[in-house]
């Protein structure tokens, strides 16, 4: 499985941009329940599916920021025997569904 790590452009003014994984929605759902995301990350990030998808992005997509909640989100998916690979851009351009 391919997940996306980068820079997010979330801010206009001169704040620091967050770092941000995402993974296929009912991929990384396999391994971490949704409600474990507010405990184990203090909420996250979820985008539609792209108008334009990637064999690597075709659906709904899973998220956290921050450098900790990045390291974490891909330790706890190799602690749960998760393949996957990083690939460091953002992928298909995906409007945000829900921030919790």
């Amino acid at each position: 499985m391919i997940l996306f790590q980068f820079y997010a452009q979330w801010f206009v003014d001169e704040r620091s941009q967050p770092l941000v994984i995402k993974a296929p929605l009912n991929w990384a759902t396999s391994y971490i329940k949704p409600d474990e995301f507010g405990e184990l990350f203090g909420g996250g990030v979820i985008w539609r599916a792209p108008k334009d998808p990637s064999p690597e992005m075709t659906d709904r997509t899973i998220g956290v920021w921050g450098n900790r909640n990045v390291s974490r989100f891909r330790r706890i998916l190799r602690e749960r025997i998760a393949e996957f690979s990083v690939k460091e851009m953002e992928g298909p351009v995906q409007a945000l569904e829900a921030q919790w």
